[in-house]
């Protein structure tokens, strides 16, 4: 119980964090190729013709879900959780991350898919509204990209990246709408007052309003984008090769 406790106190200070964190999150997407940028829309499609090796890890409705693009991110996940203090040098931790990793790409491309069928599309324009988000994090885009250079990534992989994140996020969106998600004042307030109570240091409430309504939202759109990748996955091909 006393361990239950901790995790929540600490998914809740989670909220306060930089939006810098999220860059951490696409850079563990990392190692994608560029290509697939239209004039105007990005062209997820061209993601399985992005890497020169031919070596394929599974196959999902048929598009391919490239080996080097596994191993790159299985990679980064490791040192993430490895930094986190997380033994995953035991062949049962890895295999467990592997299957982790593996089964989070292909809900990730099957969330894509559907919502391309749903004529859900990322622009340019908010690809690159949100890449300057990331940049602005930092003193310099020079010192942005000397980073992506440490994760073995470049600027236009990060843009590849945030098309596909734009699209899983109107999916979630349209998760939200249908199921009249709403996240009320009571439930930000006690969420903020949770993570006073566990000693984090947080600024006032309403600097931070914003970030606990997204972030409270996001576990309430949670269990019905699981259903949906349940049902996606029921009715999909899915080849583990």
């Amino acid at each position: 119980m006393e361990k239950e406790t901790k995790q929540k106190s600490e998914a809740r200070t989670e909220m306060f964090k930089k939006p810098l964190v999220w860059v951490a999150a696409l850079l563990i997407l990392g190692g994608i190729g560029y290509g697939a940028v239209t004039s105007g829309i990005v062209d997820l499609d061209r993601l399985q013709n992005v890497f020169f090796s031919e070596k394929v890890m599974a196959k999902v409705n048929g598009e391919s879900l490239q080996t080097a693009l596994f191993e790159a991110r299985f990679e980064q996940a490791k040192k993430f959780y490895e930094a986190q203090g997380t033994d995953v040098k035991t062949k049962e931790n890895l295999d467990l991350l592997k299957k982790q990793v593996l089964d989070d790409m292909i809900n990730e491309i099957l969330l894509v898919q559907y919502g391309k069928e749903q004529g859900m599309v990322a622009t340019q324009e908010m690809i690159e509204k949100e890449y300057q988000q990331a940049v602005a994090q930092f003193p310099s885009e020079e010192e942005f990209q000397k980073q992506l250079a440490t994760q073995g990534t470049t600027p236009e992989n990060v843009r590849l990246v945030i098309a596909q994140q734009l699209i899983l996020r109107q999916v979630a969106e349209q998760q939200a709408v249908e199921n009249k998600i709403e996240v009320s004042e009571e439930e930000m307030q006690k969420a903020y007052d949770e993570a006073v109570a566990s000693g984090a240091e947080v600024p006032a409430f309403e600097e931070v309003k914003v970030q606990i309504e997204t972030f409270l939202r996001q576990q309430k759109i949670g269990p019905f984008v699981k259903t949906l990748v349940e049902q996606l996955r029921a009715k999909g091909t899915i080849e583990i090769l």
